[in-house]
């Protein structure tokens, strides 16, 4: 397969873009990529590129031709994520980003056993931006999703001016926005919940039956009942994956394939 870099800055055919530290390091020292060298380039932002390696020192790469640009996807998806372990936790990120999300929100719960201090999480957001990027180069994707900063859970819930019709989603996208908590004691499982609202018909103010969904998902030992409550108080709708109660690592990925095979690109 031809490499995949991100440059991160305009694209047109001939133009010669540098490599940033990361990317040179990765095309020149671990792939041990030389001049003429074929690679694709992508902006982060829906547009990709084929192009060549055109110098080592300083590692740049020349534009051959555009490619399309990437069409919004029909499921515009964000996950909630409460902290996990550190390996927990760079695990839900990466394959959070190869099932499509949008954006990605690290919240500090009250039951999570990782707490992060201002230093640590400012070390941890530079870290999973780093595996944002790989997995979203290695996963063939042109657009790099949204990492907010990590916030405290009831914070989150609780910004004053947050609009649930607005937030995150692309502008004039007519989006219909959902929100959805997972609570394995919930009274339906998230299949339920979107098949009944199949069978209501497409939501009035989508476009083309686009959809967005919010997913908010607890810590290794789950939501306090006080967040449970703020959540369903500020609109979040609790779904269950069905009899098992799973991991925190587990919980929000099969919910997005969920969502992604049933409303997304998965189909």
């Amino acid at each position: 397969m031809i490499p995949r870099l991100h440059v991160p800055l305009e694209m047109s055919p001939d133009a010669i873009l540098p490599l940033d530290d990361a990317a040179s390091h990765h095309a020149i020292r671990v792939l041990r990529l030389g001049i003429g060298a074929p690679v694709e380039v992508f902006d982060g932002r829906g547009q990709s590129a084929a192009a060549a390696i055109a110098s080592t020192s300083p590692a740049t790469v020349r534009v051959e031709r555009l490619h399309p640009a990437a069409s919004p996807p029909r499921l515009h998806l964000v996950l909630a994520q409460c902290i996990s372990a550190a390996e927990k936790m760079d695990w839900t990120i990466e394959k959070a980003v190869e099932l499509g999300v949008a954006a990605i929100v690290p919240l500090q719960s009250h039951k999570a056993i990782v707490k992060l201090s201002a230093e640590r999480a400012a070390r941890r957001h530079e870290h999973w931006q780093r595996l944002i990027l790989a997995a979203s180069a290695q996963s063939g994707q042109n657009r790099v999703p949204e990492l907010q900063p990590a916030m405290r859970l009831t914070d989150w819930l609780d910004r004053p001016g947050r609009s649930p019709d607005t937030e995150h989603v692309p502008e004039a996208a007519g989006f219909a926005m959902q929100r959805l908590v997972l609570d394995p004691r919930a009274a339906r499982s998230l299949p339920a919940v979107m098949a009944a609202q199949d069978g209501a018909g497409p939501p009035a103010d989508a476009a083309q039956g686009r959809r967005s969904v919010e997913l908010l998902c607890g810590p290794e030992a789950g939501f306090s009942e006080a967040e449970l409550r703020q959540a369903t108080e500020a609109g979040w709708r609790p779904v269950s994956l069905g009899p098992r109660v799973l991991r925190t690592e587990t919980a929000g990925l099969v919910a997005l394939a969920v969502l992604q095979a049933h409303w997304g690109d998965l189909r």
